[in-house]
């Protein structure tokens, strides 16, 4: 049983602005430890590979040769240089026709850059379960997380029945997919116990995921089949990203087909989009407060985040439900309440030519 690890790497992360930018994406940073998140990433998965896989990390174009001076020299991956972001569908596309092409028909571990997970033998019990789920019933597989909390940010799964389970790890059918719910239908999701978050991760033959492209995406499918054909090409793959249209694999496949499975495994999980996470990755003061970085002094803040990456000494009193984050060239201050709306200001922030356009 073959499991090739396809890492989803593209974007910039502008939620962790100032401190993630074009020239250091998210991806590349160390924020929940010290190693950078890709590399946490492929740590995660070395014991599900063989000696004759590689990771495929699918990327921007522009983020590659950064790749290539943030990881270490041991670490081993193949690349695919995305020229534009076209969401998760064309790219896993052709990562499906990639593996196809170089290792037959292989399972797919499809998993995002950015998420931090805990502790990692539970994380691979499940991923070998959700393997042989896929092997055995030619099914797509994904990772359902039981929710702490009524997320509104968050897709959820609506289970189906039960199929069977391994210890605690259980497999259920899946009955639909909800995208980012209400807060009282997040609330309801929650307390029913019949909804699991949306990890975003999946286990998948690279033909299933191919023959299920080719029933509800079928020009995509016919796109990377040619994409193939060109051999991987910087030629080709120019042509695919330009060719295919921009949409997410939920919504073009999984919403759809009738070959979903959910695997709800036993790891803690976190997707971190924002400084949000901060707060649940690091320890908080008794007021409920992250400090994370040196040379900060804090008193009297209550729910508050307080994250130093500069040279700068930095003191932070008696703040409310805020965010401060300082880099040697931007601070950020703004409410916590606010944080989701980063991406909007940045784009003010950019028309408005006050700052210059290296801090973006």
């Amino acid at each position: 049983m073959k499991i090739v690890p396809v890492l989803l790497a593209g974007g910039i992360g502008e939620r962790f602005w100032p401190l993630s930018r074009s020239s250091t994406p998210k991806q590349l940073l160390s924020i929940i430890s010290r190693k950078t998140m890709l590399e946490e990433t492929i740590a995660r998965t070395s014991a599900l590979s063989d000696e004759t896989t590689k990771p495929l990390i699918v990327t921007a174009k522009a983020i590659v040769p950064k790749i290539r001076r943030a990881l270490p020299r041991s670490i081993r991956y193949n690349t695919i240089a995305e020229p534009v972001g076209k969401n998760t569908a064309p790219a896993i596309a052709a990562a499906a026709a990639w593996v196809r092409d170089r290792y037959d028909d292989a399972l797919m571990l499809v998993l995002s850059a950015d998420h931090a997970i805990k502790p990692v033998r539970n994380f691979t019990a499940s991923v070998r379960f959700a393997a042989e789920l896929a092997e055995r019933h030619d099914s797509l597989v994904v990772f359902g997380i039981t929710p702490t909390h009524p997320e509104t940010g968050y897709g959820y799964i609506h289970l189906g029945k039960r199929l069977e389970s391994r210890g605690e790890i259980q497999a259920f059918a899946a009955r639909r997919f909800v995208e980012k719910p209400s807060p009282v239908k997040a609330e309801r999701y929650v307390v029913s116990g019949k909804y699991l978050w949306n990890s975003g991760m999946f286990v998948w033959k690279a033909s299933v995921i191919q023959e299920e492209l080719r029933t509800y995406m079928p020009e995509l499918y016919h796109q990377a089949q040619t994409l193939a054909k060109g051999a991987f090409s910087a030629k080709a793959i120019e042509s695919f990203y330009h060719e295919s249209t921009k949409q997410s694999i939920d919504y073009g496949v999984m919403e759809r087909s009738q070959r979903v499975q959910v695997v709800c495994g036993t790891f803690n999980w976190d997707d971190i989009g924002s400084w949000e996470a901060m707060r649940r990755q690091h320890p908080t003061t008794k007021s409920g407060t992250a400090v994370v970085g040196k040379r900060v002094y804090e008193e009297d803040c209550r729910d508050s985040i307080i994250v130093n990456k500069s040279k700068q000494h930095v003191a932070a009193l008696g703040l409310e439900n805020a965010v401060v984050v300082t880099t040697d060239d931007a601070v950020l201050v703004t409410s916590r309440n606010r944080l989701p709306e980063l991406k909007k200001y940045l784009g003010t922030m950019k028309g408005a030519h006050v700052m210059p356009a290296r801090l973006f």
